[in-house]
């Protein structure tokens, strides 16, 4: 085994490199012994995959569940469920939030590996229906919420590492806590919005960004007051404007509560794919705030009435904004940077090397990183050397750590870059985290990418030492320190990189692009410029399933990483932190050069 979700070449990492697009499998536990597996819709001749949300044409009489047959591979077929209403759209692999964010939902999609049976649901009841007491009987959302509620503290207990590693007990109290807060939420549910939020704070009680629920399910409409936020320089500001109030006017409170409280409220409802919010950081106030005015009817989180704006008190006129035009709009306050992996000139005689993902999706990707790797030793008498890891969401270590050693050497980058080698992986042994048979190992045929460099050795890539440990009646595995055996060399080696280095980051560099930047800044001079990065806790390797309900899944982690020096939620703060619009390449790069002539 590896020591992280993104390094392991099977499971999770090996569905990753499926091209957007294609199909992706994932599997149903029907039953003891059987397994059933479907496939996700493919991109259609439009141009527009045929997984993204479906919007019901006008007039179209909401169907209850509708069931979609799953090829069974031994037994009995089950469904899947979808649900379909005049107020809401299904969907398959995307959601109505930038491109970053919708390709992490179909990841997340595309990721899951087992689940049980799922479970017909009745037909969602009319928005105004009466609140659910104690003594009545859970109808309709609040129903809905109760089961899938319960099957999430399940699948905790039988597939997540902390479920039985390293405190059971604390981990059991925090399952208590969880239930005894959803079970308080579940009283106010009526409508899809209280249903998903009660998930959502469900799961925020883990503070962990492994652990997780998303929804196939998304309202066509929502409410705004004509104005959108943006975070950036410690403030919220007005983004997205349809000229009622002026885009850069800041954002100080709202129904005098100051906007940095609102944001903490928020995550907690919010800890959901694609926003995954966690409370208390700089990255909270960055992912709360494109969505802190785009309403719909909660139980939990109200509708401002009037906000303080460049210190006037403004009354907010909501109105009625389309889902596919919250999309638009959406997408100018966070243009979409790409997944490319590219070098640009930058200034006289610098280079830009843009690094879009560590998880190559087809081999046009993967040949990006090969062309890199071999162009990286002609970047080392530059004068400067930016590595561009803006939206970066992660992958493989190997990929990052191929263009670590392309650059600097293998000798000069094992020396320095043993952050990941400090770690102690320990893995829950369970049928679904074992089992490789349940794996998708990535797009076949030509399109397919190539295979990451290695990072030494593999271990346990078989899983000959879990299946023995299982049989021993082993709960876990711990894998030893170094388990890929990457020798330090005895004397620290002459650096070959004569350039000044710099890494760009932002709130939504996350997961291994973490990884990467633990490592870059064990490098004698390097320098971070731009956002803190996003967090992650030292567990990893989410394994995922669809929710009974059928209207999304969860993940949960099933490895945990003993001894990482960067402690659970910790981003990587910047040297030289950038006030601006992160999102803004021209600003930045303009801002960068002014900091480089400086010294």
């Amino acid at each position: 085994m590896k020591t992280s979700c993104a390094r392991r070449r099977r499971g999770l990492d090996r569905m990753r490199r499926n091209k957007r697009g294609a199909p992706h499998a994932y599997c149903v536990q029907a039953s003891a012994g059987s397994v059933c597996c479907a496939q996700q819709p493919t991109r259609s001749t439009t141009g527009h995959s045929s997984g993204r949300p479906r919007t019901l044409a006008q007039g179209e009489e909401p169907q209850g569940m509708q069931p979609k047959r799953l090829a069974c591979r031994l037994l009995r077929p089950v469904y899947l469920f979808q649900l379909r209403r005049q107020d809401m759209t299904v969907t398959i692999g995307g959601l109505s939030h930038t491109p970053q964010r919708q390709r992490r939902f179909q990841r997340a999609m595309g990721a899951s590996l087992l689940s049980i049976t799922l479970l017909a649901a009745a037909s969602c009841p009319a928005a105004d229906q009466a609140p659910p007491t104690p003594s009545t009987p859970l109808q309709g959302w609040a129903a809905m919420a109760d089961k899938d509620v319960d099957f999430s503290l399940q699948w905790f207990k039988d597939q997540s590492i902390l479920a039985v590693y390293p405190d059971p007990a604390a981990f059991e109290a925090t399952m208590a806590k969880a239930r005894k807060q959803a079970d308080a939420d579940i009283q106010q549910v009526t409508s899809f919005e209280g249903y998903r939020q009660t998930l959502a704070h469900f799961f925020s009680t883990f503070n962990d960004a492994h652990a997780y629920v998303w929804m196939q399910l998304q309202a066509k409409a929502y409410q705004w007051p004509g104005f959108l936020a943006r975070y950036q320089g410690g403030r919220f500001v007005v983004a997205g404007s349809d000229g009622s109030v002026a885009d850069g006017s800041e954002i100080s409170a709202c129904d005098g509560q100051p906007m940095s409280a609102w944001s903490e409220r928020i995550a907690l409802y919010e800890h959901m794919i694609p926003e995954n919010i966690i409370p208390g950081l700089e990255s909270t106030r960055a992912r709360t705030a494109p969505i802190m005015f785009r309403y719909r009817k909660s139980p939990f989180l109200k509708r401002w009435e009037h906000c303080t704006i460049d210190g006037r008190n403004v009354s907010l006129n909501w109105k009625s904004l389309a889902q596919d035009e919250l999309t638009k709009v959406m997408s100018t306050l966070k243009p979409d940077l790409g997944k490319d992996v590219a070098i640009t000139p930058f200034g006289d005689n610098g280079a830009w090397v843009r690094l879009g993902n560590f998880s190559p999706e087809n081999k046009q990707q993967s040949d990006q990183f090969a062309a890199l790797y071999k162009a990286a030793p002609s970047l080392r008498d530059k004068s400067v050397i930016v590595f561009d890891v803006r939206g970066n969401e992660g992958g493989p270590y190997e990929w990052f750590m191929g263009v670590l050693r392309s650059l600097y050497g293998a000798d000069y980058t094992n020396y320095y870059a043993r952050e990941r080698l400090k770690i102690s992986a320990v893995y829950r042994l369970t049928e679904a985290s074992v089992d490789n048979s349940t794996f998708s190992h990535g797009s076949p045929g030509a399109d397919a990418p190539a295979d990451p460099p290695p990072d030494g050795i593999p271990y346990d890539e078989n899983s000959k030492l879990s299946q023995a440990a299982m049989a021993r009646g082993d709960r876990v595995l711990h894998a030893p320190v170094n388990a890929e055996k990457i020798p330090k060399p005895k004397r620290q080696p002459i650096n070959p990189v004569h350039a000044r280095v710099v890494v760009l980051t932002d709130y939504d560099c996350e997961s291994a692009c973490i990884g990467f930047v633990d490592e870059l800044k064990q490098f004698p001079g390097v320098l971070q410029v731009g956002t803190e990065t996003f967090v992650d806790s030292r567990t990893g390797s989410p394994i995922t399933a669809m929710l009974p309900s059928g209207n999304g899944g969860i993940g949960v982690p099933y490895m945990t990483r003993d001894g990482r020096p960067r402690n659970d939620n910790v981003p990587q703060k910047p040297d030289i932190e950038f006030g601006g619009n992160i999102n803004d390449t021209a600003a930045v790069q303009e801002w960068l050069m002014k900091i480089l002539k400086k010294g």
